[in-house]
């Protein structure tokens, strides 16, 4: 049964695009994992910055600290003083992000001993100021002071870092008792990609002081940028939080011991749940580009000149980033790296707020499809329904509805999948479209070839949009001229006048790549004439290039027939009979001409007329006398100077008046730039100057010097040899200007 038009359509773009939609969702290839995380930034940056919530600030360790404090990294003295003055401002929450995983010793401990016993021997009456001194030097332990302080705020958490590769290692008691306590029912098992061996952990005196624990690895997606925070990884049984989950339920006030981890879920902090995929990972939902948050110099803070209401009743981060320091990672935002303590912050702001984006909800791949293929229906009806040109419009606009549907699902917190629909409905599209050209607008595309096939292209298409032009008339314009022509043409027809389909065949194969070479730059075909084609630029569409597109054309013509002289031998030689190759002579020139439909009320052509019309088909014929390729007029050569090109001589045409000077072109602009071709060119023009002086003798010298530079321009050099000896003889006279008087048209 046969489909109507529209059904078939129909069908066809529903079916393409599902099975698109199918095929790239089984195959789940990198390439368009990579594309897809790319349209993700994408929709961050069109989303805009969203501003944090007041709950956290910054304080980094900056250039600025390093430079006042020394080098890093930093006595843990200092650390413990940021905790003071964090808790005098009244901060809820101190957070490091840094592993403090060795201790420090400023005073070696042999030291401290010999300090402390000098201490003791002083007379009692002795000098107070040193013995004070001593002990304070045999007393120093910033790591124990680390530690005070530390345990007297009771609100500071450490990290733990990870290592996923190595020999395993067993971590301290307080690692496992830093993991989840409550386990919820897990809807799907979960899947850990990444499987901790060992991990870097503080000191024990710092990890019992501290209130919570929690790692800091960063998950990396494929193309390395940090897109997620696993909020639980495996370790020797048990499972660990990430740094941003222990503070986030610390800030809430739900005790740990009941947050509820559903493996492959998600995790329970009081009120608040937690989404993940299968893997434990969070979608960060980034609040903006570096400097989002309020962040503050570590040295302004230590020094007091940080206000306290900037950090009272806040999670305070206290992180690293300075030139050198490598904690700092690609964000969706810009190219500027984001530090990693602000993605923490981007991270805990993202649970507090409940403003996840979700990547996967339950049935969310049938509505996918559902909707890819309601947009495919529409693909499908409007290429039935519509003209060619609007149909093609109309296939856009899907796209854009499908694109602009997951900008908008993204603001309000949902991941839609960009890529691939939009691979299905392009896909659609373009087997539709083509479905429609070779099917549907296959009679419209035989009318129009019959047409062409005898009006340039570009003209019919400028006929077919502007109608009123089929009249007589014509406009002048500055244009560029060609005429090319098979040399010994009579004697080639001779050899075939028992086979006047052979000749035919010939011609058609020398006229079809000629022709091919002449409209791929622009050219538009005159006529043909026989064994002669002309063209022109510059008609009926602007060409501001026409001289350029016109030499170009005659160089490519002179190596398309190269090639079509090879095909010509290898069919001789396999045929077994003589081969003689096709020669041609081009003529180019440049100047006014009218150009326009030219003919009777009953039948016209569009062609060009004009004084440069008739100058090119001359060129074409002097290309014999000079036994050159090609022959272009003074004015082509003026507007196309880049090209390498060598004057011939100055001439007077047949049927001219005005003598012009005429060049032979050799090649395109790399030889004219090359020295060879410059020191050619020195030496021609110094046999041209001598010859037209008649200073003969410096003539043949100068000619002599050419000889070689261009095998070419041999028989050339051969008639201004004969010339000079002929003139050598007869003297031309003190009146003579040097100009060759054409005999023949």
């Amino acid at each position: 049964m046969k489909l109507s038009s529209g059904v078939r359509e129909f069908i066809l773009a529903v079916a393409v695009a599902l099975a698109s939609l199918t095929l790239s969702s089984v195959a789940g290839a990198p390439l368009l994992r990579s594309l897809e995380t790319a349209s993700l930034d994408l929709r961050f940056r069109i989303r805009g910055v969203r501003p944090p919530g007041p709950e956290i600030a910054l304080v980094m360790v900056d250039d600025r600290s390093i430079d006042a404090l020394g080098r890093w990294p930093l006595s843990h003295r200092l650390f413990a003083k940021a905790i003071d003055r964090l808790d005098r401002a009244g901060a809820r929450l101190i957070v490091f992000d840094l592993l403090f995983a060795q201790p420090e010793q400023p005073v070696p401990p042999a030291v401290q001993a010999a300090a402390r016993k000098a201490a003791s021997r002083l007379p009692a009456g002795g000098d107070a100021e040193l013995r004070d001194a001593l002990r304070t030097l045999a007393e120093d332990d910033p790591d124990a002071a680390f530690a005070r302080a530390i345990r007297a705020s009771g609100n500071v958490f450490l990290p733990i870092a990870f290592a996923f590769t190595g020999t395993p290692a067993a971590a301290p008691a307080f690692v496992s008792a830093a993991g989840y306590q409550r386990f919820l029912n897990s809807p799907i098992p979960p899947v850990f990609p990444l499987k901790p061996v060992s991990v870097v952990t503080p000191l024990a005196l710092w990890a019992d002081a501290a209130a919570g624990l929690g790692h800091v690895n960063i998950a990396f997606d494929r193309d390395g940028a940090p897109r997620y925070d696993y909020l639980a990884l495996p370790f020797a049984g048990d499972f660990l939080p990430s740094l941003p989950v222990r503070v986030a339920a610390a800030y809430l006030g739900v005790p740990w011991a009941k947050v509820g981890l559903a493996l492959g879920a998600g995790v329970d902090i009081g009120p608040i749940a937690v989404p993940t995929d299968d893997a434990m990972r969070l979608l960060i939902n980034y609040r903006g580009p570096r400097g989002t948050f309020p962040t503050y110099s570590f040295v302004d803070l230590l020094n007091g000149r940080v206000p306290d209401k900037a950090l009272a009743g806040r999670i305070v981060l206290i992180g690293a980033s300075f030139i050198g320091l490598p904690d700092a990672n690609p964000s969706p935002f810009g190219t500027t790296p984001l530090p990693g303590t602000e993605r923490m912050a981007d991270i805990i702001d993202t649970i507090l707020h409940r403003d996840f984006i979700h990547e996967s909800l339950p049935g969310l791949p049938i509505l996918v499809g559902a909707a890819v293929a309601v947009l495919a229906a529409l693909i499908g009806i409007s290429a039935a329904a519509l003209p060619t040109s609007l149909a093609v419009f109309f296939t856009v606009l899907p796209l854009l509805a499908w694109a602009a549907a997951a900008q908008l699902a993204f603001r309000d917190g949902l991941w839609l999948p960009l890529v691939e629909p939009l691979m299905a409905l392009i896909l659609c599209s373009v087997v539709v479209l083509l479905f429609r050209y070779r099917v549907v607008d296959y009679e419209g595309r035989v009318i129009k070839a019959a047409f062409r096939r005898y009006l340039a292209p570009d003209m019919v298409n400028t006929l077919a949009r502007h109608p009123e032009r089929l009249k007589l008339g014509g406009e002048t314009r500055a244009m560029t001229l060609l005429f090319c022509d098979v040399r010994g043409f009579t004697a080639i027809s001779e050899r075939y006048k028992a086979s006047p389909q052979d000749l035919t065949h010939l011609i058609n194969r020398f006229l079809t790549p000629m022709t091919d070479v002449i409209m791929a730059r622009r050219g538009t075909i005159d006529k043909y004439m026989g064994d002669c084609v002309m063209a022109f630029w510059n008609a009926p569409l602007d060409d501001p290039d026409h001289a350029a597109h016109g030499c170009a054309s005659a160089l490519a013509m002179i190596a398309a027939l190269g090639h079509v002289n090879a095909a010509l031998a290898d069919e001789a030689a396999a045929a077994s009979r003589p081969f003689v190759p096709l020669r041609v002579g081009i003529g180019v020139n440049s100047g006014d001409c009218v150009v326009g439909n030219v003919g009777s009320d009953q039948r016209f052509d569009y062609s060009v007329l004009g004084d440069a019309v008739n100058l090119a088909a001359r060129l074409e014929t002097q290309s014999k006398t000079y036994e050159v390729d090609i022959v272009i007029g003074e004015a082509t050569r003026t507007l196309a100077p880049q090209f390498a090109a060598i004057e011939l001589d100055r001439i007077l045409v047949y049927g001219k008046q005005e003598a012009v000077r005429i060049f032979t072109l050799l090649g395109d602009e790399a030889m004219a730039q090359s020295p060879e071709f410059a020191e050619l060119v020195a030496r021609h023009e110094a046999m041209l100057m001598h010859y037209r002086a008649q200073d003969w003798a410096r003539a043949e010298a100068a000619l002599s010097a050419c000889r070689g530079g261009d095998a070419r321009l041999e028989p050339l050099y051969d008639l201004y040899a004969g010339r000079i000896a002929w003139f050598r003889e007869n003297p031309p006279g003190a009146d003579w200007n040097g100009v060759f008087v054409a005999t023949t048209k």
